[in-house]
């Protein structure tokens, strides 16, 4: 009777201690939803070697200190490979931006792609001079899209922590046959010492940096409402109170994004 006493009472002690471990593991649940009013999204395709590429990253990093909150407009930098064949590497930059960049051109039936190109929503954008007045215009749009997106990290053993991240999307009151969802990792304050290329010996500073995309995960208008998850790993050179997730909607054939949610890590 005695030894099944002292095994009942270290079998309690080996669960107490697997759940204590569990809550040292797991951060809280942290959950953004999207607004009632449609969310602007900014698409900047750049590239390190490009010598017009500085300014326009300079006019991502300056909406920092415009005023404008995520729940108007979330800006994103996609840095391309296509320069890279000349030697002009770019340490931000992946062939799965390139594609996105290409495949919005197909779908607005554009056949070249260029650095630094602009995508307001989907559309490609050059009024500069109008950009208040043209992100407000989305803004003042009711949604047609609800995106709810939870977050929470896994802290490893190792530096290599993970994200745990819930995407739900209700769709039911958009009139797009087909919805791409994408979840988006943004990383602030990076910046690269030139050494080839027009920026050669220039040190460049960016923001709004997509390190990680995920998706599309396609909703038909049959289903109406979706839940998508995705375990993201945290690379141990991503700064953490630098990061963000960003989770869009967009019509699936023709680009336009349809609503946005940007949750700071």
């Amino acid at each position: 009777m005695k030894k099944i006493i002292i095994f009942v009472i270290f079998i309690f002690s080996i669960v107490v201690q697997s759940q204590i471990v569990m809550a040292q593991t797991q951060s809280d649940v942290r959950v953004v939803k999207s607004p009632a009013n449609r969310v602007a999204v900014l698409e900047l395709y750049t590239s390190e070697g490009c010598s017009s590429c500085p300014p326009a990253d300079r006019f991502l990093s300056d909406l920092k200190k415009s005023g404008i909150s995520s729940k108007q407009l979330i800006p994103m930098a996609f840095h391309v490979t296509y320069w890279d064949y000349i030697g002009w590497n770019d340490r931000f930059a992946k062939k799965q931006y390139d594609q996105r960049q290409r495949d919005l051109a197909h779908k607005k039936r554009s056949k070249t792609v260029y650095t630094p190109q602009l995508v307001l929503s989907g559309d490609d954008y050059r009024r500069y001079a109008n950009f208040d007045k043209d992100v407000n215009r989305l803004v003042n749009q009711k949604a047609t899209v609800d995106l709810t997106l939870s977050v929470q990290t896994l802290f490893g053993k190792t530096k290599k922590d993970k994200l745990s991240l819930k995407l739900s999307s209700d769709i039911s009151k958009s009139d797009a046959k087909d919805v791409g969802l994408y979840l988006v990792i943004l990383e602030n304050n990076l910046s690269s010492d030139v050494d080839a290329g027009e920026n050669d010996g220039e040190e460049l500073h960016h923001d709004y940096v997509v390190r990680q995309l995920s998706g599309p995960y396609y909703q038909s208008e049959i289903e109406k409402k979706k839940e998508q998850d995705q375990l993201i790993v945290l690379h141990p050179e991503w700064q953490r109170n630098n990061l963000s997730i960003v989770a869009f909607a967009e019509n699936a054939r023709t680009g336009e994004v349809l609503q946005a949610v940007r949750l700071k890590y």
